[in-house]
């Protein structure tokens, strides 16, 4: 190599001669310690084990100690596979983030995955009970069956065969399939179940969406295009929300499924674009009554509010409505916002719990729980004691938990009905106790702050909206539905993202934290660079090249 640039050196310039110039090491920008730490936390890493082995060994412990003693229900395999590759996806999750270089908040990541696997056995065993699937006048006698079985294998497993020879008479019984109680269902329910537990495949998809959410919204340009060009996306959404609202919904469901959620953060984003280029006007009172601004409120905060309303889902029109609401008070700083968004609110539900008789029945019962049944008409009386015995059942699984609980996949939460969604805290309760839920809300409280600093750290007007807005898709419908468990609000069907059942809730939830946690990447880069800036001007007088 060294003949080699003789040779070079040798022959003629070609152009005008210059000089060479080298770098001082002390002139190359040094970043702060902090910027430069891409790894997870150790506590997270720490976390992240110890949730990793309460998952495999949940699901062992139900697989093992539950199923051989209540049975299975259609699907159980199918769901164990599942939840199988949701805990793989979710574990690759990470090292693909750092692979694509992610500097943000590594709680923003690493906390939902904690609830998930923390929760998932719970659920786990509720998707995989034969009662709990059952429907109609199947679930009575699944529940016979299920409770036979759950004695005989007592039995079975307690008694010597000394013991068992006198109780058996000398003939072992064979254990009863609680199955066979579903496989007697109709046709039409017989799909339903079928819907049901194939639903959980978005268990799956939701660290895929996550990854997605984060990859599309760092990408330079792609959230200034959906901020100018806000009209298309919320044209788009209306629209089709219009559409399946009016032709194609029944009892809330489009062909069994509830798609509503996958609309939110597009409700969300364009609201957040309108916010940033009007928070100054929106902030002063006598800006806001000028009619182009107010029919943009009415467009924008206003229009998506009425297909829920149609469709009677109370939870989500108050979960978006709360969401927009705390947007317009961090974008424009001013609290008489709130108290007007308060008054709107209270309007809001007032007039949907007028519209609909089942939310009617849960205020109602939360207010007085105890009524005249003869003052009420057969059907009224019989919804009634539907929703009284609900709620009883889950006193009953909060009651039986304790403190400690019976352990994942003990006691019997899944006497309940929606035990698996908006009701999953007292899932929770019987299975954790009093303090594992506790732990549970604290770490769920700990994620919603997570996402909030985002928020708080971001100086564009737009990204703060979006991800304030954003973290309160997640907070509101969590502190609904704990609150909702203990009987503290209403129930208003509204489940929790990560803690309980998935479905469209679960993939819309995903993506929304990975939008903030592409956020708080793009905050952290804009920071690096800063601080590689103000490394450079730290000593002006080393500033400088040194030629030779």
């Amino acid at each position: 190599m060294s003949i080699l640039d003789r040779i070079r050196s040798n022959r003629p310039a070609t152009g005008p001669t210059g000089v060479a110039v080298k770098v001082k090491a002390h002139n190359k920008p040094k970043l702060r310690e902090k910027t430069q730490k891409r790894g997870i936390p150790r506590e997270l890493m720490l976390g992240l084990a110890l949730a990793s082995a309460f998952y495999i060994l949940g699901h062992y412990l139900v697989v093992a100690g539950v199923w051989p003693a209540h049975g299975t229900a259609i699907g159980a395999g199918g769901v164990l596979m599942r939840d199988a590759f949701a805990f793989i996806g979710w574990l690759l999750l990470l090292p693909v983030l750092r692979l694509l270089g992610y500097r943000g908040s590594w709680g923003i990541i690493v906390l939902p995955i904690m609830i998930f696997f923390l929760t998932r056995p719970s659920l786990f065993q509720l998707f995989t009970d034969p009662v709990y699937q059952a429907r109609g006048g199947a679930r009575q006698e699944a529940n016979a069956l299920k409770a036979e079985r759950s004695r005989l294998t007592t039995i079975l497993r307690t008694y010597d065969e000394e013991r068992q020879e006198t109780v058996f008479e000398g003939e072992v019984p064979v254990l009863p399939d609680p199955i066979d109680a579903i496989r007697e269902l109709t046709e039409d329910e017989r799909r339903s179940t079928t819907a049901t537990l194939a639903s959980a495949f978005s268990v799956v998809i939701a660290p895929l969406a996550l990854l997605f959410g984060f990859v599309v919204a760092r990408r330079k340009g792609v959230l200034r295009w959906f901020r100018d060009h806000r009209i298309i996306p919320f044209g788009v959404v209306v629209g089709l929300f219009f559409v399946l609202t009016l032709f194609f919904v029944e009892l809330g469901r489009v062909g069994g499924t509830t798609p509503w959620e996958l609309f939110l953060p597009i409700f969300i984003g364009v609201f957040a674009a309108v916010l940033a280029d009007d928070a100054y006007n929106l902030a002063t009172p006598g800006a806001v009554v000028a009619p182009r601004r107010i029919a943009l409120l009415m467009l924008y905060g206003a229009l998506p509010l009425i297909p829920f309303l149609i469709i009677r889902e109370l939870g989500l029109s108050v979960v978006l409505a709360g969401s927009l609401a705390t947007m317009l008070l961090v974008a424009t700083r001013r609290e008489w916002w709130a108290g007007l968004m308060i008054a709107i609110w209270i309007v809001l539900v007032a007039a949907a719990f007028n519209l609909d008789d089942r939310s009617q029945t849960r205020l109602q019962l939360a207010i007085n729980p105890y009524r005249d049944l003869s003052e009420m008409s057969t059907d009224e009386a019989q919804s009634w004691a539907n929703r009284m015995h609900q709620f009883k059942l889950f006193d009953a699984n909060i009651l039986a938990g304790g403190i400690l609980g019976e352990g994942a996949g003990r006691g019997h939460p899944e006497t309940a009905p929606n035990a698996a969604d908006d009701g999953y805290i007292t899932t929770i309760a019987a299975h954790w106790g009093l303090a594992g839920t506790l732990s549970l809300v604290l770490l769920y409280s700990a994620f919603i702050l997570q996402m909030l600093s985002v928020a708080v750290q971001e100086r564009s007007a737009f990204e703060r909206s979006l991800a304030t807005g954003l973290a309160m898709l997640l907070a509101i419908p969590f502190w609904m539905a704990a609150l909702g468990g203990i009987r503290a609000v209403p129930l208003t069907g509204v489940a929790t993202a990560f803690a309980a059942n998935g479905g469209a809730k679960l993939i819309a939830s995903a993506l929304a934290v990975g939008i903030i946690a592409a956020i708080s990447h793009k905050r952290a880069e804009s920071d690096r660079l800063e601080a590689a800036g103000e490394a450079m001007h730290a000593k002006p007088e080393e500033q400088g090249v040194r030629i030779r």
